[in-house]
């Protein structure tokens, strides 16, 4: 899918050091959840880059835990490339490869919920119960 300026993909198997070191800087930061090499590996499966100039500006990762249910993660986009459309992109692939694997229902867990909101989710579906947390 070619957009302005970027092009999403699928993440390969072959992908995987270029895309460890791309989320390296967000999971130092804390902006992401670390992950171990394998972890990542596993989620690279239904995962998309977002590409500019042959290198990685954003990836997007889909967890798909059952029929009923899979997590949007690893969301990271590149500053340079923020408010360029490159979040959105991924957010609606990693949607569409939910549609496509028949997943019911998806969800993300974010500290910002505007952009995730202008996709379409909310903060529960209709009729649904809603998650609570707490950290023990």
């Amino acid at each position: 899918m070619e957009e302005s300026g970027f092009q999403i993909v699928p993440a390969t198997h072959d992908d995987f050091a270029d895309v460890q070191q791309f989320l390296l800087p967000f999971m130092d930061g804390l902006s992401l959840l670390p992950r171990t090499s394998i972890e990542l590996e596993l989620l690279l499966k239904h995962s998309f880059r977002a590409v500019a100039e042959k290198k990685i500006v954003g990836f997007c990762a889909l967890e798909i835990y059952s029929k009923k249910l899979a997590e949007l993660q690893c969301l990271a986009v590149d500053s340079s490339f923020r408010r360029r459309g490159v979040g959105r992109a991924l957010v609606l692939r990693c949607i569409e490869r939910a549609r496509d694997e028949k997943v019911n229902e998806m969800m993300a867990i974010s500290s910002s919920d505007e952009m995730f909101m202008s996709c379409g989710f909310d903060y529960s579906l209709p009729n649904q119960k809603r998650a609570l947390f707490i950290q023990p």
